[in-house]
């Protein structure tokens, strides 16, 4: 495969909206907690933390962060949330799936010209149930769904599918889990801003190694993937 052009292709906030659901539940969790005398600030405050300890040993996905909520509730003793938290993870995890923008004209033209392997992480039935609610799951040829993605993710990726560094990119929005790590493995990198990463992926992008690439829509992948490699 080592001729072959591979795209890693990211899936949340990179294929489909992510973080905008996250963020509704966060404000209606906060406003709730405000119907019980906690300060927005304090109730920020107190997820942040907790979800900062929790997510190296729970990981991503609505289930773990809605053990975060959990905890919250039980720390600022508004236990009476419990009920609404589980509601919230339903949600979560069957919330509709909203393409980004260029998403489905642009995917199968990459498949065409390309080996496309899906990279996320998160919880594996979740992240499954989002590609196949999202019709996209016939364009690539490979999926990974791993618990974080680090220098030692693309290290195997580049292993196990026997990839090339030099004809491997890595497309996604997070410059902590997408780029940073990717870059530090050797592989090409595109970055596409999404307007509203979550905190825990923000992170300036090393200069190290090749220049990535900054696109604004998934669109103009076309213009750089849809020729036959050289």
């Amino acid at each position: 495969m080592s001729t072959t052009r591979i795209l890693l292709i990211d899936a949340d906030d990179t294929l489909w909206e992510n973080n905008i659901y996250y963020e509704r539940v966060i404000a209606e969790f906060i406003a709730a907690l405000a119907a019980y005398g906690v300060t927005a600030s304090r109730a920020q405050k107190t997820l942040w933390e907790t979800e900062q300890r929790n997510i190296k040993i729970t990981g991503y996905g609505s289930n773990a962060f809605c053990q975060s909520l959990h905890e919250v509730v039980h720390a600022l003793g508004v236990v009476d949330l419990e009920p609404q938290i589980r509601q919230w993870e339903n949600f979560i995890f069957h919330h509709p799936i909203e393409l980004m923008p260029g998403v489905r004209e642009t995917l199968p033209l990459l498949h065409s010209h390309n080996h496309l392997i899906l990279l996320t992480k998160g919880r594996e039935d979740e992240q499954l149930g989002k590609l196949r609610r999202s019709g996209l799951e016939p364009y690539f040829h490979a999926i990974e769904i791993v618990f974080e993605k680090t220098v030692q993710t693309y290290q195997s990726m580049i292993t196990n599918h026997q990839l090339h560094p030099a004809t491997t990119w890595m497309i996604g929005n997070s410059p902590r889990s997408d780029i940073n790590p990717a870059k530090a493995a050797g592989l090409r990198t595109i970055f596409i801003p999404y307007h509203t990463t979550w905190q825990h992926e923000i992170e300036e992008i090393i200069p190290d190694g090749d220049q990535t690439i900054v696109l604004e829509t998934f669109a103009e992948l076309a213009n750089h993937f849809t020729k036959e490699t050289p």
